[in-house]
Parts: C-alpha cells; structure tokens; sequence
C-alpha cells in the first residue's frame, strides 16, 4: 500500500517518476496563534 501510482486524468500528462517539485528555501512566516489571530485588536509584536 506504501506505493500508490498516480494516474493521469483525461487530458493530463502522466507524472514522470523522476519529476520533484524545487523545494522552498525561504524559511516560513511566523504566524499569529491563539486569540490575537482571532479578534480585531491589535496584536503584540511576534518575538521568537
């Protein structure tokens, strides 16, 4: 089951198994968590 082959839909190219995807090399965007990400108010400045 580890193995699952992606057929192509009608009309698509059928993925080359040697195709990847570049990865992102810009790290992720630290985002708001908890309650400052669901009201209005301004929210404190991000600090990691």
């Amino acid at each position: 089951m580890d193995e699952v082959i992606n057929m192509a839909k009608q009309g698509m190219k059928r993925p080359s198994p040697a195709h990847k995807p570049p990865k992102n090399e810009v790290p992720p965007v630290p985002e708001l968590q908890g309650k400052p990400k669901h009201t209005k108010e301004k929210a404190k400045p991000i600090t990691e």
